[in-house]
Formats: C-alpha cells, sequence, structure tokens
C-alpha cells in the first residue's frame, strides 16, 4: 500500500510504541517493522532493522499528508528495498541478493533507538560471499518534522571501515550503486527530475543518466496529489554526488560516488564517511522552494 497512513503493519507498531512497547510489529509477511516518530508529528518512516536477509533498509516514507513514496521489493526487482545503502566491496556484491556467487550480507551487531525513537544507530558487520568481515559499518538514520513549511526530514549517516584484520578493501560498484530509493509505482513513467548545481547529465542506457549536482529532486503523483521528494548531497562527503536516474518502467534514484569509474581503496585505519538528506513534501517545488529546502537541509545536517 502506498499511503502509510493506512498501512495496517505501521498503525499495528505505532500502537505498541505509543503503550510503551518495543516499537517494534511483524507485518503480514513476518517482517520486524519499526517505526520512527517526531514528537507529536506521527510516524515519518518505518525501517527493518533486523531480521533482513541481506540488509537493514528503510522501508517506507511519508510526505507531511502521510502518502508514502517508497516500495519494497517488488516482483521486477525483488531486491530493491525501500530506502537501501549498498556497494561493491573487492569481489562481493552487496546490492543483489539471488541469482549470482558473490552476494555479501550487512549483518546487525549492535542496534539502539535513539531518544524520543526519532531514529536508530546500527553497527554492521559487511560479510563477504565467502564469509569473510569486510567492512565494518556505523550507521544513524534520524528522522525530522517541519511544521512550516511542513516538510519530513531523514538524515542518513554512513561509516565504513575495514572489519579487524583486513589490510585494504576496494568500494566499487555499478553505476547506481550508493544510497538508492525506490519509488512507488504512481511514479513509474510519470517522474520529473530536478537538480540544484546540476552539471552536464551522462547518458547511462535507456532513460538512466548520472547527473552531478548538489541535490536530486523527484516530482510524481500519488493518488492524484502531487508530492516531491528531494535528496541532498553533504559539502563534508569524500566525492560530489553523482546521481543515478530513471524513470521508467520504474521510477529509482541513487546518490553515487562514481565508484564505477573510480573505485576506492580503503586501507586500514582509514574510514569513508557519507552523509544525505531526504525531504518529502507535497506539492511541488520550484527552483527558489528547492534553495529554501537547501538551505533549511544545512540547518538539519549540524544537527545531531
Amino acid at each position: 500500500m502506498t499511503h502509510l497512513r493506512h498501512s495496517v503493519p505501521f498503525v499495528l507498531a505505532l500502537a505498541l510504541a505509543a503503550a510503551g512497547g518495543s516499537g517494534s510489529a511483524a507485518s503480514a509477511a513476518g517482517e520486524p517493522l519499526v517505526p520512527f516518530f517526531d514528537g507529536e508529528a506521527g510516524p515519518l518512516a518505518q525501517a527493518r532493522l533486523e531480521g533482513a536477509p541481506c540488509k537493514p533498509y528503510v522501508k517506507q516514507l511519508a510526505t507531511p499528508a502521510g502518502l508514502g513514496v517508497l516500495d519494497d521489493s517488488p516482483p521486477d526487482h525483488f531486491h530493491h528495498h525501500g530506502l537501501m545503502f549498498a556497494l561493491g566491496v573487492g569481489k562481493t556484491d552487496f546490492w543483489a541478493e539471488k541469482g549470482q556467487d558473490n552476494i555479501g550480507t550487512q549483518q546487525p551487531v549492535a542496534t539502539s533507538l535513539r531518544p524520543g525513537r526519532d531514529g536508530a544507530a546500527q553497527t554492521l558487520r559487511w560479510m563477504s560471499h565467502e564469509g569473510r568481515p569486510l567492512l565494518v559499518e556505523s550507521r544513524a538514520i534520524r528522522v525530522l518534522a517541519d511544521r512550516e513549511p511542513a516538510v519530513n526530514w531523514l538524515v542518513w549517516r554512513s561509516r565504513l571501515a575495514p572489519a579487524d584484520g583486513v589490510e585494504a578493501v576496494e568500494l566499487n560498484g555499478h553505476h547506481y550503486y550508493g544510497l538508492g530509493m525506490r519509488f512507488v509505482p504512481a511514479f513509474a513513467g510519470a517522474s520529473r527530475f530536478a537538480f540544484l548545481g546540476g552539471g552536464q547529465a551522462r547518458s547511462v542506457r535507456g532513460d538512466e543518466r548520472l547527473t552531478p549536482g548538489r541535490a536530486c529532486a523527484v516530482t510524481a503523483r500519488i493518488e492524484g496529489k502531487p508530492v516531491t521528494v528531494v535528496v541532498f548531497d553533504h559539502k563534508d562527503n569524500p566525492r560530489p554526488a553523482l546521481w543515478f536516474t530513471m524513470g521508467t518502467p520504474f521510477a529509482y534514484v541513487s546518490a553515487t560516488q562514481g565508484l564505477m569509474d573510480k573505485p576506492h581503496q580503503l586501507a586500514k585505519g582509514q574510514s569513508w564517511s557519507l552523509c544525505y538528506g531526504v525531504a518529502c513534501i507535497d506539492g511541488e517545488a520550484d527552483e527558489s522552494r528547492l534553495a529554501a529546502l537547501e538551505k533549511r537541509w544545512q540547518a538539519v545536517a549540524a544537527g545531531p
């Protein structure tokens, strides 16, 4: 279902949290779902932090009106999970989940909810297809609701470092590997993409593009209502964002680091830290609205 407020698992999780329970609930498929809130703003997102077969991820994000924008494990690409982060590491692929013999897993070592349940922190061990630890990731997710104007924010931070005993690893992957978002079917064939500070787009295949810029916005309609999702880069990321976009046969956006053209060697004692912001709004966003959101993002990113 695309309307978050009508999601039975999500409402059940909300009821458990309000009752002082664990804040988790099992969906009809048996998957544990954790809701994220910002005070009295209600549920802004839900995540699958434990029990995922290959990688934890954010299952759903909502606009202020409660419209869910993400799709999880659709039939055409079952390994597309809402908002997810994955790369290639050496010869191990952390994006795919079936159909090849080099698939890795992101295994949670420790998970904790933030105070007020406005996000979570995780330590993840990235395990190779041979069962060896390659990376340790420190991941932090936080949500925030602005009232005037109404914007739902999600901040994603990941810090990658070689696992104990690993001297060096290579970060690599296809042109779409990074922090990716699979959108609900209503976005397919009807999405409009816009960029802040966008440079020359590079065509990859079909309508797939790689575009440099400080932010990527996608606008479409859900239940006949316009919604916009904007993903922001952070000035301290190791490389400027290269935005992967496609609109058909499904809509997808990834914040990539261009590792397909220039893999990165990460040695013992080094780390690779990334920070991105996702803004969900109801309605469309013109250039002035995007500029205002970017200014607000700078303040949001400076928060805890």
